[in-house]
């Protein structure tokens, strides 16, 4: 005979699965996919925001202002100023997030905006499109004061920092 105990030989027949199937897993699957559904209405709600578009876009100028050098330069603050007042526009109007991107498209239209007197018209279109008449009419005079500058000029005033 062996040194083997009989209770241990027949222990495949005594031990019991611990964790048993209750039933299909279709019900985590949906729980699963129910909660994705979720997390996106919501991301959705949060990006649709004029204040998040705004930020997005003040944060990737900054970024490229930066590259350039040119942080503490006029045309930076006159942008800022267009973006809080294209925010105030849209928080007073119910705009979306999506209306926000149609209203300040002009910036982003590399065809047309080849000078720095371009980009200050693109700021003066859409100044008149939320109904900002004094912005547009400073923006107006800031555009004919870069027009008669010389590029020597605007070079000079660049290194300088101004």
């Amino acid at each position: 005979m062996s040194d083997v105990p009989v209770s241990v030989t027949n222990v495949a027949d005594v031990v019991q699965p611990v964790a048993e199937s209750s039933g299909s897993i279709w019900g985590y699957v949906a729980g699963g996919v129910a909660l994705l559904i979720l997390a996106g209405y919501f991301g959705y709600k949060k990006l649709n925001k004029p204040a998040f578009i705004i930020n997005q876009v003040r944060k990737r100028n900054l970024k490229e202002i930066k590259k350039l050098g040119m942080e503490n330069s006029d045309f930076v603050v006159d942008l800022d100023r267009l973006l809080d007042s294209v925010l105030t526009y849209a928080n007073e109007n119910g705009k979306t997030g999506g209306d926000v991107v149609k209203i300040i498209s002009p910036l982003n239209d590399a065809a047309r905006i080849k000078t720095a007197r371009d980009m200050y018209q693109s700021m003066i279109y859409i100044a008149n499109e939320i109904h900002d008449a004094s912005l547009a009419r400073e923006f107006k005079n800031k555009a004919k004061q870069v027009k008669a500058s010389s590029p020597l000029m605007a070079g000079l005033l660049k290194r300088a920092g101004i």
